[in-house]
């Protein structure tokens, strides 16, 4: 073994030492990087370079997120997830102006890395699986970066609007129009792809369809806005901008929501139809803003349920549960603010239904419930005690200062094993619409069977839930 090793030296060391002659007497590379590059230009090792540049690429700005948290005692962990509880979040201490400006700027970091880490994962499967529904996640991209920006500008908008001046007012109209113009080039790049593609849609061409129309109305209203914007007029008084400029925030919110569920539910329409289930990424279930399953996730998940015939050994009940009027408290009330409730709500949601139950966010701001062996009472029993206790909680902001209240409106049903996931996702949806149209605000169940009966409401006792603040500065 010694001999071996003595060898190995010997041979590693006149190695060296030839390439080190080579360099020195101009027969070789002019240096030792180059030397380097040579070798890893060959492509096998070019790829693992590549793959090891991009995650080394991000390792400063997560350093920086990690130490933004750790100094920031109003970090949105701390307040949101830090307690689930809602009984046990008290008020925290009031923040300067200064800490405010700080707590945004951590919000806004943290959605940055997040849309960096989804970009990377969409490049990577791009390259794997080159499929249409690769260009309809390239799209939901950049609406999402869109919508984070628009979510910052909304936030720093309100956070100092009592102090703005008309050139604040001129660098945020200017900096919404640059979004607007940038989304649009993008948008248009990305459809034209599609548009080439539409014969992989396949019977599903009437879901391209959907999504080329819902494409044509946010542009029409990224028009409008750039339009409306073009011809701002300012006076001299800066909180008049700052109204017009929230409004254009909040329309562009209501298309961009539209647009996205559309997308979500494209995309898994087509992956179940071409049966590429096991392509999906797993980073892509997850909706990274608030932590918990999307769309994707959801409806993949409760398909391998239906794959492992675990819907007829097991009872499953479903439930939606969806805001009233959220849309208003948006415009009202500010994107940070709604989100960070949704965050919240949905962190509460996990804690009552625990693993195998699946919490998640179906479309919008609406929350789906999947209760594994639970039974359809006692899951009304549980949504209706949430609902009630939604109605009578008051969320605060601004050091409390400011306060909103909110309303829930819920469906809710149970599996048959007769049943494919898609009937039973179906009268949700028509159980959630009916409770809509019937004035909201609370609960129905639809009873599935051969009669197919219309849904009814909930005739729920008070559960007593006492009323609750939580504080989300």
């Amino acid at each position: 073994m010694l001999l071996f090793l003595i060898i190995f030296f010997c041979i590693t060391t006149n190695i060296l030492l030839g390439c080190y002659l080579a360099i020195y007497l101009g027969f070789g590379p002019p240096d030792w990087k180059t030397a380097l590059n040579q070798v890893i230009d060959i492509p096998r090792f070019q790829a693992y370079w590549d793959i090891l540049q991009a995650r080394v690429s991000v390792l400063p700005i997560l350093r920086k997120k990690h130490s933004a948290s750790k100094g920031n005692p109003h970090s949105t962990t701390n307040q949101i997830t830090g307690n689930l509880n809602p009984q046990q979040i008290g008020n925290t201490d009031s923040s300067s102006n200064n800490s405010v400006a700080a707590a945004n700027n951590d919000i806004a970091n943290d959605d940055f890395i997040s849309t960096i880490i989804t970009d990377q994962t969409a490049k990577t499967w791009f390259i794997q699986e080159e499929h249409i529904e690769v260009a309809l996640m390239k799209l939901n991209i950049a609406i999402k970066k869109s919508g984070q920006f628009a979510s910052e500008l909304d936030w720093r908008i309100r956070s100092f609007r009592s102090e703005i001046t008309l050139e604040d007012v001129k660098q945020f109209l200017n900096e919404l129009r640059d979004d607007c113009r940038n989304y649009l080039e993008s948008q248009a790049s990305i459809t034209e792809q599609m548009k080439n593609r539409l014969d992989e849609f396949g019977v599903l061409k009437n879901l391209a369809e959907e999504i080329d129309y819902a494409n044509m109305e946010q542009s029409a209203q990224i028009e409008t806005t750039l339009s409306n914007l073009d011809h701002f007029e300012l006076t001299d008084n800066p909180n008049e901008g700052t109204t017009r400029l929230i409004k254009e925030l909040a329309n562009l919110r209501l298309v961009r929501h539209r647009l996205r569920d559309m997308q979500d539910r494209a995309f898994v329409h087509i992956i179940f139809n071409e049966k590429r289930e096991e392509t999906i990424p797993q980073q892509l279930f997850i909706d990274e803003s608030f932590g918990m399953y999307n769309r994707i996730g959801l409806e993949v998940t409760i398909r391998e349920w239906w794959q492992q015939k675990r819907h007829e050994k097991e009872l499953i009940t479903f439930a939606l549960l969806d805001f009233v009027k959220f849309g208003e408290a948006n415009e009202e009330h500010g994107i940070m603010i709604c989100n960070k409730i949704i965050k919240f709500f949905g962190s509460m949601l996990k804690e009552r239904f625990e693993e195998p139950d699946l919490v998640g966010i179906y479309f919008g701001n609406c929350f789906l419930v999947a209760a594994i062996n639970t039974s359809p009472k006692k899951t009304i029993a549980e949504i209706e005690r949430i609902r009630q206790w939604c109605e009578k909680t008051t969320f605060r902001y601004n050091d409390g200062k400011e306060k909103m209240r909110l309303q829930l409106t819920c469906a809710i049903t149970e599996s048959l094993a007769m049943q494919s996931e898609n009937d039973v996702m179906t009268a949700l949806e028509k159980t959630l619409t009916a409770a809509k149209k019937a004035g909201r605000n609370h609960t129905f169940y639809y009873v599935p069977g051969p009669l197919d009966n219309p849904p009814e409401k909930i005739a729920a006792p008070d559960f007593g839930e006492e009323g609750t603040e939580i504080n989300l500065t």
